[in-house]
């Protein structure tokens, strides 16, 4: 009897333990806003972000933030709808959240145009951003209150940058280090040959970044040292394709390079000791047909870095590199195999109501001939190996996070179609397009 008395006593202790343990985690969970439930969308369209075909009349299960189950909406069972939430998505679409990856938000750091912008973002079916390069002080500040859903806003991942020391003398460097010395702090951080290269990524890493971008004024040895180590420290590492004076050949082994015209300029002006924009050279009668450019185009294959072709950044007139040629090399990597992804590098218009992420998957279909599908697969399977984060999302699929955006209108038929957003959900958070109440984007100053 007394044993048994004994056995009830550890029993009940263990129950109250657990209860109160339960209850804690729950206390946890809504500190840092995670998403708590369970919900079934029933019936729409799945793009999958992989090349696969679309599945007609699918169904979602998401418990909390992760997703639980994708299958055929005529085998759910009782089991699993019971006690669950039933979004009725029947005619609709749904594709993996789409990934701005190439935004600057805090160069100067301007906290309601940010923040006004990730709204806009959020509410039309942008879920990730991958910031590159400004005020770490800030962007953690964006990344804390997004991650918590403290503020509508797709999650923020950003860069800590490191240069050669000649170029913290930009005045945009000054900006983005208010009250300290740009080169001396780890987000904007000066490395020559006598830098201890594993203490400059780790203190990068250290800032809360989720990768280093390597950006001016750096000799190609360095380039290629800064790179084995971010690697050596399993810490994604984004470039320019061409850092000066290093080469485009330097860059690679990188995560990812940026701007895809950088290498018609390589090819017309390869002597270019210094970054900056002044006195391009003409690009005249330059096509991706150039030997040099197919040589480049095949050591970038052969090297899986990731190219962010920013379309968005070239135009179809002036003295730069027009989107015409831009478009012209990307559409010959993407034959290469090489993985492009969707960055802007540019700002939308504040009168519109829609993510400047929209306009390079149209200029990535128009311009470097993809199809809607592979322009979706850029926004969103390759954006998250471009973060490293290609286990968490990037795809539907069971075990990743609950990131996703329905559609009114089929993307593959036209990708215009991607401005037709009922919901994005995020994490297991739902924002509702006929919730957003669009006003223009207060004004911005660069």
């Amino acid at each position: 009897m007394i044993l048994k008395s004994a056995v009830l006593a550890t029993t009940i202790a263990l129950s109250f333990n657990a209860g109160a343990a339960d209850a804690q985690q729950e206390r946890l969970d809504k500190l840092s806003g995670k998403a708590i439930g369970r919900v079934i969308y029933r019936g729409a369209t799945l793009i999958d972000g992989t090349s696969a075909a679309p599945r007609s009349d699918m169904a979602i299960i998401v418990k909390d933030d992760r997703i639980e189950a994708v299958l055929p909406a005529a085998r759910l069972t009782a089991q699993q709808t019971g006690g669950a939430r039933v979004v009725d998505v029947a005619g609709q679409y749904v594709l993996p959240g789409l990934i701005d990856s190439h935004v600057h938000y805090a160069t100067n750091p301007d906290r309601p145009y940010a923040e006004a912008e990730l709204k806009r973002n959020i509410y039309g079916g942008v879920t990730g951003v991958r910031d590159m390069a400004g005020d770490a002080r800030e962007l953690a500040g964006l990344s804390r209150d997004a991650l918590l859903n403290k503020i509508p806003s797709p999650d923020v991942y950003y860069a800590s940058l490191v240069a050669g020391p000649s170029f913290f003398k930009d005045p945009r460097t000054v900006v983005a280090a208010l009250g300290t010395q740009p080169g001396t702090v780890p987000w904007l951080y000066a490395v020559d040959e006598n830098t201890r290269l594993p203490l400059a990524v780790a203190q990068a890493r250290g800032t809360g970044a989720t990768g280093m971008k390597i950006y001016a004024n750096l000799p190609g040895t360095l380039v290629r040292k800064l790179i084995a180590e971010s690697r050596a420290q399993h810490f994604p590492v984004w470039t320019h394709m061409q850092v000066y004076p290093a080469s485009p050949y330097d860059s690679l082994g990188a995560t990812v390079v940026s701007h895809v015209c950088m290498i018609a300029r390589y090819v017309r002006e390869s002597g270019k000791a210094a970054y900056g924009h002044a006195n391009e050279p003409s690009y005249e009668g330059l096509t991706a047909n150039d030997p040099e450019i197919k040589k480049y185009i095949a050591a970038l294959a052969r090297s899986g870095t990731i190219m962010d072709a920013t379309l968005s950044v070239y135009k179809s007139e002036g003295p730069r590199c027009r989107i015409e040629l831009a478009g012209d090399i990307t559409r010959a990597m993407q034959a290469a195999g090489i993985k492009i992804i969707a960055g802007t590098d540019t700002d939308n218009t504040g009168a519109d109501p829609y993510p400047v992420v929209d306009h390079e998957l149209e200029k990535l279909v128009k311009y470097a001939g993809l199809t809607p599908q592979q322009a979706i697969i850029a926004a969103t399977a390759n954006a998250a190996e471009a973060l490293g984060k290609q286990h968490e999302f990037g795809t539907l699929e069971a075990g990743k996070q609950a990131n996703m955006v329905f559609l009114q209108r089929d993307p593959l038929q036209d990708i215009a179609n991607i401005r037709s957003v009922v919901l994005t959900v995020k994490r297991g958070h739902e924002f509702a397009r006929a919730d957003y109440k669009f006003t223009p984007l207060p004004v911005h100053e660069d």
